[in-house]
Order: structure tokens, then sequence, then C-alpha cells
């Protein structure tokens, strides 16, 4: 009975022996920067950087730097950090925020009474508001954002600019196209996205676009031009005088302050809401 037991255990401790041995001859080695890079990401797995989350996208890193601001969620600080272990230098972008670019004034053409789904809402008739192009409002959006930046109110979304980090989400999933990424020192924003002639924007929304063109001629410094009959601002050129956001008849741009880049004046849009406050998703 004892010489049972020793063999067992000698052959225990010789298979033990034998799959160590295994282990190590053949284990796949993983470059350890990986594991440096991985700590250095937000964690979110958003998947905003087109991989399936932080661990791809660290791996990806290692095996193609330029791949390093493909993430938006990184903070300078990190990002820097990054690019020490990959032994590269990380130039900064411009850090941009979203913005939805409608008033939300649209007219109401149906009562809608489906799935509480933006994506399904557009997909019945074009949505049930009259502008085929204005805020449906259920929040897509904010259940899409990995920072918690937006919120709806009275159907209209609206983002917060301390919690955006311009990770880009937000705007591919609005069946609109609504959302837009806008420099952080942008001066003059423009709440509009309809591309149709004034008199048909008139008949529809309250407040949206009617291409009449004033604010490309009341801008001394050119810095806007009409396309698509849609005012498309220069950000580098401009330089937040206001004129344009005065002439506008339909409150359609909107200011705002040098300082601190909050809106200023009753053109404050309600496609972004002041930086800090709650959210509260819907």
């Amino acid at each position: 009975m004892i010489e049972e037991i020793v063999l067992l255990c000698l052959l225990g401790l010789a298979f033990g022996s034998g799959l160590e041995l295994a282990s190590r001859k053949f284990a796949v080695r993983v470059d350890e920067r990986i594991e440096k890079i991985r700590g250095l990401l937000p964690g979110l797995n958003c998947g905003a950087c087109g991989f399936g989350g932080c661990d791809d996208f660290a791996a990806a890193l290692v095996g193609g730097s330029s791949l390093i601001n493909a993430c938006k969620q990184i903070a300078p600080a990190e990002r820097r950090g990054i690019g020490g272990i990959l032994g590269i230098e990380v130039k900064e972008e411009k850090p941009e925020v979203a913005v939805v670019a409608c008033t939300g004034e649209s007219k109401v053409a149906f009562e809608y009474r489906g799935v509480k789904e933006c994506t399904a809402a557009a997909n019945l008739m074009g949505g049930f508001l009259e502008c085929k192009y204005g805020c449906l409002g259920f929040g897509d959006c904010a259940r899409a954002c990995p920072s918690g930046a937006i919120k709806v109110e009275n159907r209209r979304a609206a983002v917060d600019d301390g919690r955006c980090t311009g990770c880009g989400i937000c705007v591919n999933v609005c069946p609109r196209g609504l959302i837009k990424l806008f420099p952080r020192d942008a001066k003059v924003l423009r709440m509009c996205n309809s591309p149709e002639r004034g008199k048909i924007v008139a008949s529809v929304c309250e407040k949206g676009c009617i291409a009449c063109g004033l604010c490309e001629r009341e801008c001394s410094i050119k810095a806007i031009k009409m396309e698509n009959n849609l005012p498309v601002i220069d950000q580098e050129l401009c330089n937040g005088c206001g004129d344009c956001v005065k002439a506008c008849p339909r409150g359609v741009l909107r200011l705002l302050s040098p300082r601190d880049q909050e809106p200023i004046g009753e053109s404050s849009p309600r496609g972004r809401i002041p930086a800090g406050n709650p959210i509260n998703q819907t």
C-alpha cells in the first residue's frame, strides 16, 4: 500500500515537472510594454478607438504607435507617458467637444407611440417631427456616451462640456447626424443642421436657419460662408466679435465667451449645458 502511494507521488511530481517545463517552453511571451500602456489607458472599453477594448488597443499601440490619437479619452499626461513607453514624440491634437446642432423648435407632425429610441423613430416615416433634421430626443446618444456627458430635457439632447471628451461615439450613434465635434476654443456655433431652403425651414421650425445670408454679409472678416443653405464658420479666422449672432433673425448662431467658452447673453445654446451640471440621463 505504501509503495503504491509513493509511486503515485513520484508520478505526480514527474507530470508536474513536465507540465512546468512545457509551459515555459511553449509560453507566449507578452510584450511588457502592453501592460504598462494598459495601466495608462482610461479603462472605459468604449470602443471609440475602433478596437474591442482597452486591452486590444494597448496591444495595437505596441504594433503601431501612430494609433495613439485614436483614443480621445486619454488625458494629456497619460498620453505623453504612453509616448515615452513607445519611444515616440506625441503631438497633442486640439481638444474637441460635441455639440447638438439643433435649436429644438421643430413642429410635431404626429404622435409617436413606438419604441423610445431615436433610430426606431427615424425609421418610421422619417420621424415624428416636421423637420426631418431635428433632434428626436430619445437619448440614443446619452445611452452611448461612455463619460455620461449627455442628458435629455424636454426631448432635447444637450452636452456637458466638462464631461465630454470628444470621443465621437455620439456623432456615430445619432441617426440624424445632428451631433458635431467642434474645437473647444470655437467662438461661434451653428445650432441647425437643415439644408432645406428657407421657406421650407420656416414652415416646420420656429428657429431653424432660413439661409437668409445676413450672418455672412455682416461678418467683416469674411469668416462665414453659406454652403448648402447653412452658414459655415471658419473658427480659425473668426474673432468672436458677435456681429453674426446679432444679425441672425432666428437665433441659430451662438456666441461663446473667449474666457471660459461658456455661452453668453441671450444666445445661450440649448445644445450645450454648463460644465459641472449633474447628469440625469433619460
